[in-house]
């Protein structure tokens, strides 16, 4: 029974004081829109009072016809309508000006029934000066004899106008018009806003005090709910002791989460130790939360059951893993698919303290380094507040080392294509080149015109060999962050000098282009012999276009080269990129397939479209890759 009543007590109190603490800056809310309303309404009701009195004013001060003022200034009647109106309005602006003086942001005029014109004081006006709507309400005035006022839109632009009808000698000549926008009303509105808005926040001041009061009653009682939730914060296993009333249905409410929240770790634990990527997870003082069983085994930690360690403590500074980790929790940078080159850490670490560090059993490779994919993410929870920060990879130094061996099978499988080829190549310059030497052994003396063409021939020879040895061999990419576009304006420059006559070039290079990640002198090439292949293709002349640009997913930039030549017949778009394969007479078939070698060994590649008759295009993709710790390299997004 006891229970029960300190049950209803606690209850009651809590939804009284709830009922007030609604009410209250409810009621307030609605009074005060109410009043500000009142406001509004008494506002625009004076200012049309206001109005009203000054038509009135005018109209009194104004003693004449129109057409007295055009007698006394000698205008004939068969006077042009813009004279006229020039006479007026230079006879009328004192006194316009003089009534305006007493109503500060009013403008006053009058309208002439014959001229059909609003006459405001400006000499500059010959014409109709209004809209249809303000004629209609004129019209209506003078029709009706009777003045008349509208509201026009009630916001900051709004306006409100009058009208009043003029008559002389008992026949309407015209109107007094007046009009004021409503700004000065929404400046005494805000006045009054200001302070309902005041009043609000007192009242929503006495209501949050009111329950920080009534808070501070319940304190005692929850302390020993406080005091169970930081031991089960540290260790789940702990239980809060029973109670009685409501304090007992929450102790017993805190156990049953501790149970389930136990069950749900050790479930997730389980999960995460046999997945095939490594996890880390840090709190947001960097302390490690959790390292699965794949993680401690890759880079050569492990988790201890004592307090949370800082990930400051395991891994060194300079290492890439603290600098990824440090980067999402203090400046909410993350990574995406970051490839990383991770030398594992040596020597004494706090592993040795039964924290973490490196594992004595892990097994490394010849020079101790890994191939990792990286990501890094923010944990936030349902409200969206961050928590902490978690990081991934997969560990792909067996695939990439058995990708390193099935690319150098392929090369020397292309290399045994290219046997045919450097052999069908070779085979004419040292026909010719012999064939001059027996004629120079049969004559004695070799002819200048001899020796140029065996020079020649043993140019050619050069070439083939170098273009055979890159395939074998290739050079060293030396690479470093490079403006894409103007390495495009500078080969067009120097492919374009001898095309200028008979091709017309067309560039859309994007602006704001990020730098690209590549050796200039090798990207120069693959551009240079793929505009030089879309000049010839364009014998008779064309356009030639080059667009730069980025992919949807921005994860490429683009550059696009587009002829309108006689375009690539389909049965030889797919052997295009091989060695030795040409359509031309004098071609070597070896540009395109140095270019489609060269984007390859960048981490890019080539696309090709084409037309018999209409042109080609082809694009090369180059990934944005930014430069990371440790050689790490960046293609994802922040």
């Amino acid at each position: 029974m006891l229970e029960y009543r300190r049950r209803m007590r606690f209850s009651r109190q809590l939804l009284l004081f709830t009922l007030i603490l609604l009410a209250l800056p409810s009621f307030l809310t609605f009074y005060m829109l109410h009043v500000m309303q009142r406001a509004e309404y008494g506002m625009v009701k004076s200012d049309r009072s206001r109005l009203n009195h000054a038509l009135l004013l005018l109209d009194q001060r104004f003693d004449r016809t129109f057409d007295e003022i055009l007698k006394e200034h000698h205008v004939p009647p068969d006077a042009r309508k813009r004279d006229k109106v020039k006479v007026l309005n230079e006879e009328l602006k004192p006194l316009i000006e003089e009534v305006a003086r007493d109503f500060p942001g009013v403008e006053l005029g009058f309208y002439s029934l014959e001229l059909d014109v609003i006459l405001n004081g400006h000499t500059e006006t010959y014409g109709e000066n209004f809209s249809l709507r303000r004629k209609t309400d004129i019209e209506q005035t003078i029709r009706e004899k009777k003045p008349l006022t509208n509201v026009v839109g009630l916001d900051r632009s709004g306006l409100i106008e009058a009208y009043r009808p003029l008559i002389r000698n008992g026949k309407v000549i015209g109107a007094v018009v007046a009009q004021e926008y409503t700004r000065e009303i929404y400046r005494r509105l805000a006045r009054v806003r200001q302070e309902a808005y005041l009043t609000i926040g007192a009242g929503i001041i006495i209501g949050v005090s009111g329950f920080f009061f009534l808070l501070n009653r319940f304190l005692e009682v929850i302390s020993r709910v406080k005091e169970g939730l930081a031991s089960l914060e540290s260790d789940l296993s702990y239980r809060l002791p029973p109670g009685f009333g409501e304090l007992g249905e929450i102790a017993r409410a805190i156990n049953h989460l501790a149970d389930r929240l136990t069950e749900a770790r050790s479930f997730n634990e389980i999960i995460l130790d046999n997945v095939d990527a490594g996890v880390l997870a840090t709190d947001l003082q960097g302390r490690l939360a959790m390292v699965n069983a794949t993680a401690a085994r890759v880079l050569g930690i492990k988790a201890g059951s004592g307090a949370p360690v800082s990930f400051r403590d395991v891994f060194p500074p300079g290492d890439s893993i603290r600098d990824l980790l440090e980067r999402a929790l203090f400046k909410q940078e993350t990574v995406r698919d970051y490839t990383l080159r991770y030398q594992l850490p040596v020597g004494p670490s706090a592993c040795e303290k039964g924290t973490a560090g490196p594992a004595a059993t892990q097994e490394l490779l010849p020079d101790g380094e890994r191939d990792l994919i990286l990501g890094t993410n923010l944990l936030t929870d349902q409200r969206g507040n961050l928590i902490g920060v978690v990081l991934t990879f997969k560990d792909v130094t067996e695939t990439k080392r058995l990708a390193e061996r099935v690319k150098r099978q392929e090369r020397l499988a292309a290399l045994g294509k290219f046997v045919a080829g450097v052999a069908h190549e070779i085979r004419n310059p040292l026909t010719t080149i012999s064939g001059y030497i027996q004629m120079w052994e049969r004559y004695g003396q070799p002819t200048p015109a001899a020796l140029s063409t065996v020079a020649q021939e043993v140019t050619r020879l050069n070439g083939i060999v170098n273009k055979l040895l890159f395939f074998a061999r290739p050079a060293e990419l030396k690479f470093g962050f490079y403006n894409l576009n103007e390495l495009v304006e500078r080969v067009l420059q120097f492919v374009s000098e001898g095309y200028a006559e008979r091709v017309r070039v067309q560039t859309e290079l994007a602006p704001d282009l990020p730098p690209v990640r590549v050796d200039p002198e090798q990207i120069q090439q693959v551009l240079m012999n793929i505009v030089y292949n879309a000049y010839q293709a364009m014998p008779e002349g064309g356009t030639l276009t080059v667009r730069t640009g980025l992919t949807p997913d921005t994860r490429f930039a683009v550059v696009a080269v587009t002829d309108t030549g006689c375009g690539i017949p389909p049965e030889n778009l797919s052997r295009i990129f091989d060695p030795f394969f040409t359509t031309k007479a004098k071609g070597s078939g070896l540009g395109l397939a140095l270019a489609h070698e060269i984007v390859t060994a960048h981490g890019g590649y080539i696309e090709v479209e084409s037309k018999v008759g209409e042109g080609t295009t082809l694009r090369v993709y180059l990934p944005l890759l930014r430069e990371g710790a440790n050689g790490g390299q960046d293609t994802g997004s922040r």
